[in-house]
C-alpha cells in the first residue's frame, strides 16, 4: 500500500481552497422592506456582514445611515425606476455609509439639499446602476475612501459636482460607464489620486465636465496627483444653465482642467463644444497658497469647436507637462504641441482662469435652484441575472482548479504506478 506523499496532500489542500464553502454565502440572508423589515433602517439594524437587504418599489424618504459597525452589506432595489429616494427639498442625504465594503445598486434618489449616495471614510465601496437628480450638493460622494468602484450610474441636476471622488491618495478607485449631466462639475477630485481611473464615460452640458484638482481642504494634503482619464466623451461644457453651489464652477466652460495636478495622465478622450477651453493645465490658487501643474500628460485626445482654445497651458505652469498625439485646432499658447514638454505657458490663459476660486465666480450668469431643473428619463436596471460577487470569483477559480487537478491527477497515476521496495523490485538507477 502506498502512502500518499506530503505534496499530493498539499496539492489537495489547495483544490479544496479553490473552492471553498463561503461562509458569505452560507449566511447570506435577503431582508426584504416593507415584507420583512417595515423600514431601511430596521433591515440596516438587523443585517450581518454578507446580507442583501432588498427594498420593493416605492417612494423612500432618505436621511438613512449606514453606521460603522454594519460592513460588507448590500442594499439594492427591485427596480432601479420604481426605487426612488426623494428628499422633498428638505432632508440632506439619501444613504451616507460609513462602514466598509457597503454596496449601494438599483436605486434612484432626488432632491436632497445635500448628497444623493455617499460613503464617509470607508474601505471598500461600489455604487452601480444608481440615478442621482437634482441635489444642492453631490450626486454619487465618496470622501476619504479607498477600494471602490463607481460604475452605470447617472447624475443630473447637482449643484456641485455630479460624481465626486475626493481627499484619497491612493484612491484605488474606478469610476466608469457613468453620465453626469447639467451639473456644476461633472467629475471633481480634490487631492485624489493613486490608482484613481475614470473611464468610458459621457459628461454632457455641465459647467465644467472634468476637474481633478488641488486644494487645502483639510483631509489630504495637496497636490492632486497620479490619476487617469481616458476614452470619455466631454461635450458642451459651459453651454447650458445648471445650478452652482461650489466656486469650482467658476471654471465655467472648461472641458477637461488640470488644476495644479502632478502626474495626470488625460488620454483618448473626446472633448467638443467647450464654451472657454477644451482641455486645460492651469496653476491651483487658494489664499495665500499655489500649486503647479506638473508632469502631466495629456495625449490622444480628439478636441474641437471650444470657443477660446481647444488646447491651453496657463503661465506659471510647472515642468513637465506634455501635449502629444491629440487632435485639436486652437492651441493657446500657439506652440504648445511642438514640444514636449511644453515651454512656457499663455498669460492669457493664467488671467482668465489662474485665479483664486472665488473670483473665477466674478461676472458669471446666475445659476438656477437645483430643484428647477429637469427630471432624467427611466434609466437601466440591474441585470437580472447579474453573478453575484462570490459567482464572480468562483469563475475566476475555475480555471486554476481545472489546472490543480489535472496535475494531480497524473501525480496521483505516476505515485500508483511506481515500484515499492515490498514489491520486490529494485529501483531503478538509469
Amino acid at each position: 500500500m502506498h502512502a500518499l506523499p506530503k505534496g499530493l496532500a498539499a496539492l489537495a489542500v489547495a483544490v479544496l481552497l479553490l473552492f471553498p464553502r463561503s461562509a458569505a454565502a452560507e449566511e447570506q440572508r435577503v431582508l426584504t422592506v416593507p415584507a420583512d423589515f417595515p423600514t431601511l433602517e430596521a433591515a440596516i439594524a438587523a443585517a450581518a456582514k454578507g446580507d442583501l437587504i432588498l427594498l420593493a418599489a416605492g417612494t423612500y424618504d432618505g436621511d438613512v445611515t449606514v453606521p460603522e459597525d454594519r460592513p460588507g452589506i448590500t442594499i439594492r432595489g427591485a427596480d432601479r425606476n420604481m426605487v426612488v429616494f426623494d428628499g422633498g427639498g428638505t432632508r440632506a442625504n439619501a444613504i451616507e455609509v460609513e462602514a466598509d465594503g457597503v454596496t449601494l445598486e438599483n436605486l434612484s434618489a432626488h432632491d436632497f439639499v445635500a448628497n444623493g449616495f455617499y460613503w464617509d471614510g470607508v474601505a471598500g465601496f461600489a455604487g452601480r446602476y444608481l440615478t442621482v437628480w437634482n441635489v444642492g450638493l453631490y450626486g454619487i460622494y465618496a470622501i476619504s475612501s479607498r477600494n471602490g468602484i463607481i460604475e452605470q450610474s447617472f447624475v443630473s441636476g447637482a449643484a456641485d459636482a455630479a460624481f465626486y471622488i475626493g481627499e484619497c491618495q491612493p484612491c484605488d478607485t474606478v469610476v466608469r460607464g457613468v453620465t453626469a449631466r447639467l451639473s456644476a462639475v461633472g467629475y471633481s477630485g480634490t487631492n485624489a489620486g493613486g490608482n484613481l481611473v475614470v473611464e468610458d464615460s459621457l459628461f454632457d452640458l455641465n459647467e465644467v465636465g472634468i476637474l481633478p484638482n488641488s486644494y487645502d481642504v483639510g483631509l489630504e494634503a495637496p497636490p492632486q496627483r497620479g490619476a487617469t482619464f481616458r476614452r470619455n466623451v466631454v461635450r458642451g461644457s459651459g453651454t447650458a444653465a445648471t445650478p452652482r453651489a461650489t466656486p469650482l464652477g467658476g471654471f465655467r466652460g472648461i472641458g477637461i482642467g488640470i488644476v495644479g495636478g502632478v502626474g495626470n495622465l488625460v488620454e483618448g478622450n473626446e472633448v467638443s463644444g467647450s464654451s472657454r477651453y477644451g482641455i486645460a493645465v492651469v496653476p491651483a490658487i487658494d489664499r495665500a497658497a499655489t500649486w503647479v501643474p506638473e508632469d502631466n500628460r495629456i495625449t490622444g485626445n480628439r478636441v474641437s469647436r471650444s470657443a477660446v482654445a481647444d488646447l491651453a497651458i496657463a503661465a506659471g505652469s510647472g515642468d513637465g507637462n506634455c501635449f502629444e498625439g491629440n487632435t485639436a485646432i486652437s492651441l493657446d499658447p500657439p506652440n504648445l504641441a511642438a514640444t514636449c514638454p511644453a515651454r512656457g505657458g499663455s498669460d492669457a490663459v493664467a488671467a482668465a482662469i489662474a485665479l483664486p476660486p472665488p473670483r473665477l465666480l466674478d461676472g458669471l450668469p446666475a445659476a438656477p435652484s437645483f430643484a428647477e431643473m429637469p427630471s432624467p428619463g427611466e434609466q437601466a436596471s440591474l441585470p437580472v441575472d447579474r453573478p453575484s460577487a462570490d459567482a464572480d470569483v468562483l469563475w475566476l477559480a475555475i480555471p486554476a482548479a481545472v489546472i490543480v487537478l489535472g496535475i494531480a491527477a497524473l501525480l496521483v497515476l505516476f505515485w500508483r504506478r511506481r515500484p515499492s521496495a515490498g514489491d520486490g523490485v529494485s529501483p531503478s538507477r538509469g
